[in-house]
């Protein structure tokens, strides 16, 4: 399949790509080019640090624009991108972190602390670069990925060959990573999104982490037909209503409980947003 992240940043550059509006009024917004832009930058960086396809790239951290360009960035380079629940302990995350055999993690800036307190017991882990904010010494920074080229990265025919790698909870055992290899077919993509209803002027918002397959997959769906996505960094039921309201967002996947968490709030707080525009897909839950 064709890079469809460089084709939108060439047809609709300027429209919004990705958005990250805070409760605190901080708002970061990067057009179709600009993410396009910044996600080559991750993927080059990434190839200088002996990245590529095959390889495992390990990220860690809340839903934020970041975590967008990393997700596009392993794509683009055929590595199997393997998201890190940031809520596990130190040492189940050195577990993951170990058995995953990622050479090069992608962390946000407020987890580094747990990285940089973990290195000398990560075997594999030749590299980590945290992102969003002040870094420990000896990590790799938003610094050094400004310095990145945002030309297209050269893979050759590797280019969006990679995959996933989501570990289980490990309830009955050791997590486990579960591997999905390569994109999926155009042909069984195109006709369950368009069962769903997918449009390319859907607003997607996120419910929920994006270490979770789930709203990853559908985000992911969101950038392939050229949507804006909106990312909540973290799930607060008023604020989700806000950003619903304020981007007319039309599209989520979400977990039974964020929705009830929603449903609960009181009616006067409800009242204050409009949410017609909205479909949910919501995940199945175990009786």
């Amino acid at each position: 399949m064709p890079d469809t992240l460089s084709i939108y940043a060439q047809s609709q550059p300027d429209k919004p790509g990705v958005i990250d509006d805070k409760p605190d009024e901080t708002v970061v917004m990067w057009t179709y080019a600009e993410l396009d832009a910044q996600s080559n930058r991750v993927a080059n960086l990434l190839l200088s640090l002996g990245a590529g396809p095959g390889k495992k790239i390990l990220w860690c951290g809340p839903n934020s624009p970041e975590v967008v360009a990393v997700m596009n960035a392993t794509r683009k380079i055929g590595a199997v991108a393997v998201p890190l629940n940031y809520r596990l302990t130190p040492e189940e995350a050195r577990y993951v972190i170990n058995h995953s055999d990622a050479e090069v993690a992608y962390v946000d800036h407020e987890h580094a602390p747990m990285f940089a307190t973990l290195r000398g017991q990560l075997e594999k882990v030749r590299h980590i670069i945290a992102v969003g904010g002040p870094a420990p010494d000896g990590m790799l920074t938003d610094a050094d990925i400004a310095a990145a080229p945002a030309d297209a990265p050269d893979v050759g025919d590797a280019e969006g060959t990679g995959g996933t790698m989501i570990y289980t909870s490990g309830t009955t055992g050791k997590p486990k990573g579960a591997v999905r290899e390569g994109p999926p077919d155009p042909e069984l993509l195109g006709a369950l999104l368009n069962l769903f209803g997918y449009r390319p002027d859907d607003i997607y918002i996120t419910s929920g982490p994006l270490y979770h397959s789930g709203p990853s997959a559908f985000m992911g769906a969101g950038l392939l037909y050229g949507q804006t996505i909106i990312v909540q960094r973290k799930f607060d039921a008023e604020d989700w209503l806000r950003l619903v309201d304020k981007y007319k967002a039309s599209s989520t996947f979400s977990a039974p409980a964020l929705v009830r968490m929603i449903c609960a709030l009181p009616r006067e707080v409800k009242d204050r947003y409009d949410r017609s525009s909205m479909r949910v897909m919501v995940a199945n839950a175990a009786p």
